[in-house]
C-alpha cells in the first residue's frame, strides 16, 4: 500500500526536471566475445542437467547438497573447508528442517528404490 502510495504521489523522485526516476538495477553495457558466450553457456547447462541427474539418480537429500559442494568449489572457487561448511548447512536444512522436523519425506533417487 505504501509502496502505491508513492507511485501516484512521485514520493521519492527526483525533483530535477528531466531526470530519471530511480532505478532499482544497474545497467551495464558489457560485451562479450562469442567464444566466451558459448563457454558460458555451455558451462551454465552443464551444471543444469549435471544437477537435476544428481537429483535423480541420488534424491534430492543427498544429491543437493552434492551439488551445491562441486558448484561452490569449481566455480566459485572456494576452498574445500567452506565449500564442506556450506554443503553441511544446505544437507542440514533439507533433512533437518523437511524430513526431521516436518516429517516430509522426499522421494528416494533412482539407484535407491
Amino acid at each position: 500500500m505504501i509502496q502505491l502510495l508513492r507511485e501516484f504521489v512521485a514520493w521519492g523522485k527526483p525533483a530535477v526536471e528531466g531526470s530519471s526516476a530511480y532505478e532499482a538495477d544497474e545497467v551495464f553495457d558489457v560485451r562479450l566475445d562469442r567464444r566466451t558466450e558459448i563457454w558460458r553457456t555451455v558451462g551454465f547447462f552443464s551444471w543444469f542437467i549435471g544437477g537435476a541427474t544428481a537429483l535423480w539418480l541420488l534424491g534430492i537429500v543427498m544429491g543437493l547438497h552434492l551439488l551445491i559442494f562441486f558448484y561452490i568449489l569449481i566455480e566459485g572457487k572456494e576452498k574445500w573447508k567452506v565449500s564442506l561448511i556450506m554443503s553441511a548447512v544446505i544437507f542440514l536444512l533439507v533433512w533437518g528442517l523437511f524430513e526431521y522436523l516436518l516429517e516430509i519425506r522426499w522421494p528416494p533417487g533412482a539407484l535407491f528404490r
